[in-house]
């Protein structure tokens, strides 16, 4: 485990923090604007060296290095492509987004454009790891403030799954104008102390930090070693409330859900970390949820509640507070929270540790995050080596399903082209002309009432599964429990372009929140699991123009080993003219870019079956390498992975896009389908239009992918 937080550069330093009673929450120096003198934030301390826009960048890194001993590093350079991360984020490269616009406005657009392309969360975690020597799948997450534990959740499925041998976990976020001017524009920031499930609570205090967890699977670990092992992830879950965009719903019931679903029946935790924003909406969500799984029972359960030490640091929050609660254990004590005594008439039963810290060593503890969306996770952990030792322990524990595949069953898709994936192949196959995305394509799939002030990103998704659940025959039941996973690779630049020039030409007190909020990076399944009522996970993936496949690996991952009955997969991209502008410097000659979505279906099933209707495809193999310091060699190991490829045992294609021409560079054999760059969203275009092509043939086919970033990823198909 290592850290970096408000209370301390390295984990013992937070520790050793927490133990004396301090509270990380001083006045800023790393903003990029000044707030108001009374303003207050959880910096990392003595964190010049991370100053400026590449923050998040240089944050990570450091807590890479503190992370991985001599050990790890000797494992990594012995088996690269079998090392994975799955890294949480709320804000990714954002920093650089501000010198980007104040650049373009003096003039210097390609200085701006320079900055433009570091916003992106596979920049960050190319910069971060670049001479780490890690080659395996190396992925994205984002569900605002669960980020981290859903980071780690999907991270163990990895594992489970067989796809790596070893997995870096968790999440980070930057302090930084962005979030600050958002959170001050919804007026959730509190002007006093942070006082979680306190009568004056009034807010909360953001916060910066990085959390990263190494996972293995037990089985792999040396008896040798066992002494090494801290302890083990006895159960994870994640639920959507489909309520609202930034506000819980008011009964806590998705929080509930995920709190349930992680406990132990036969005894309760020995510590209980809160997500416990102090916000007045939060905490008396938060209190419900715990009312409504533990009953009588909650005043016997300890509760901490760690952002009133560390401010709120977004998407590292449930990581960080987990690892510090460990390492305290391990330390002979249990933390306390910090701020005003809880308000025990309107939280009677709560038993919040405040004031001194006890000794004592908790064995099992369960944390819990909740974030904007709607988006809720919870993690149960148990200290200490060795085996789980009762049935109790293994009840969320998933088995692998060999016997069955992971199939398409459904697709839905709005393009350029119109509405559906049979006009999309048709005009991909048959059509050199690209126009743009029609917006009476999406009329007839969306609320216009509710919808009219969506950024274009989540419109897009939410029509593209509206044509996925009409066409494939998903009940509003089945809807309700299947999990999604949104992925998208430039986020939604429209808005995001508006609401930073506000933010810079009226000041980081004075920002607009409904752009703020229509700019988060997990905007697309937060407004989706809304619209469609989907109570299930919800997340994004981010930051890649390989985001698809990755989704459709940490689907197939969650599917293959019983923890998910189906997953909606959703690839979708909103063109803008400074995205188009960006990726044409990036490839030395023009790049059309268009707005697509393309849902898929996702369930177990027998290859060559039929499933809803149609003749489905099964999902194969799904291969990501990484290259963060030579993008062409993800690619070659890519192709080597998949085996021959000599045109007579299976069809391989990419895209026309240049983003993709060293895929066929380094195979000719590899077909290029001709179609703009649709983002995120061209390698599932591609897998139609050569599903298309093969038409009845029993050769595999596989569809390749690159990012410029330095990931390629494949998928091969029956």
């Amino acid at each position: 485990m290592a850290v970096q937080s408000a209370l301390g550069t390295n984990l013992p330093e937070t520790v050793e923090a927490i133990r004396t009673g301090v509270v990380g929450i001083r006045i800023p120096v790393h903003l990029e604007q000044e707030p108001l003198l009374s303003a207050l934030a959880g910096e990392v301390p003595d964190s010049a060296s991370c100053a400026g826009d590449s923050r998040a960048e240089l944050l990570l890194r450091q807590t890479l290095n503190d992370l991985l001993g001599d050990c790890e590093r000797t494992s990594i350079t012995n088996f690269p492509d079998r090392w994975g991360i799955v890294m949480g984020t709320t804000l990714a490269g954002m920093r650089h987004s501000g010198s980007g616009l104040r650049d373009e406005s003096s003039g210097h657009t390609a200085r701006s454009d320079v900055s433009y392309g570091h916003t992106v969360a596979s920049s960050v975690l190319s910069h971060a790891i670049k001479n780490l020597g890690i080659s395996g799948p190396t992925i994205n997450v984002s569900c605002a403030c669960a980020s981290a534990l859903s980071a780690i959740s999907h991270g163990c499925t990895l594992l489970e799954s067989g796809d790596v041998d070893f997995v870096i976990a968790g999440g980070y976020d930057p302090i930084a104008e962005f979030s600050y001017g958002g959170f001050a524009a919804l007026q959730l920031i509190s002007p006093n102390t942070l006082s979680p499930f306190s009568k004056d609570r009034a807010g909360m205090k953001i916060g910066e930090g990085v959390a990263l967890v190494i996972l293995r699977r037990l089985q792999d670990v040396p008896l040798e070693s066992s002494q090494e092992i801290i302890g083990y992830i006895a159960a994870t879950a994640e639920t959507s409330d489909a309520h609202h965009l930034t506000q819980p719903h008011p009964t806590g019931n998705g929080l509930a859900a995920a709190l349930a679903q992680v406990l132990d029946v036969d005894h309760l935790p020995n510590l209980l970390i809160a997500h416990a924003t102090g916000t007045l909406a939060n905490d008396a969500a938060e209190y419900q949820a715990y009312r409504s799984v533990f009953g009588s029972r909650l005043k016997d359960i300890p509760v901490v509640a760690l952002k009133s030490r560390f401010g709120h640091p977004l998407g590292a929050a449930g990581a960080l507070e987990l690892i510090a609660s460990i390492a305290c254990a391990e330390s002979g004590f249990i933390p306390t929270s910090a701020g005003a005594s809880c308000d025990h008439e309107a939280f009677p039963d709560l038993h919040l540790l405040q004031g001194e810290v006890p000794t004592g060593a908790p064995r099992e503890i369960v944390a819990l995050s909740a974030g904007f969306g709607g988006a809720n996770a919870a993690l149960r952990f148990v200290r200490g080596a060795g085996h789980p030792t009762s049935e109790s322990d293994l009840k969320n524990t998933p088995s692998l399903q060999s016997d069955r595949s992971i199939l398409i069953t459904g697709v839905g898709a709005v393009s350029p082209a119109g509405r559906g994936i049979d006009a999309m192949v048709v005009r991909t196959l048959n059509d050199d002309t690209w126009g743009e995305l029609e917006l009476s394509t999406l009329a007839p799939l969306l609320d216009h009432s509710k919808t009219r002030r969506f950024a274009l990103l989540p419109r897009i998704m939410i029509a593209a599964i509206r044509d996925l659940v009409e066409t494939s025959g998903l009940t509003p039941e089945e809807l309700s429990t299947t999990p999604l996973i949104a992925a998208n690779w430039c986020g939604t630049p429209e808005f995001t372009i508006q609401y930073y020039c506000d933010l810079i030409a009226s000041g980081i007190n004075l920002a607009n929140p409904i752009l703020f909020a229509e700019s988060v990076p997990n905007i697309g399944s937060a407004h989706c699991s809304i619209a469609l009522g989907i109570q299930a996970a919800s997340l994004s993936v981010i930051g890649r123009r390989t985001a698809g496949f990755e989704a459709i690996a940490l689907a197939s991952a969650k599917i293959k080993t019983g923890a998910w009955p189906r997953a909606i997969v959703v690839a979708a991209e909103e063109a803008h003219q400074v995205t188009e502008r960006i990726l044409s410097r990036c490839a030395n000659q023009p790049i059309q870019l268009r707005s697509s979505g393309i849902a898929l279906l996702l369930e177990h099933g027998v290859i060559g079956g039929f499933a809803r209707g149609r003749r489905s495809i099964a999902i194969t193999k799904c291969i990501g390498r990484t290259a963060a310091l030579e993008p062409s060699l993800a690619e070659s190991a890519v192709l080597s992975a998949l085996g021959p490829s000599n045109g007579l045992d299976q069809l391989c294609v990419t895209s026309s896009s240049p983003l993709d021409q060293n895929v066929q560079s380094l195979n000719p054999n590899v077909t290029r389908i001709r179609m703009p760059e649709l983002g995120a969203t061209s390698a599932f275009s591609t897998i139609f239009a050569g599903v298309s092509m093969r038409e009845l043939s029993d050769k595999p086919l596989s569809s390749v992918t690159s990012d410029p970033h330095g990931a390629c990823w494949a998928v091969t198909l029956r």
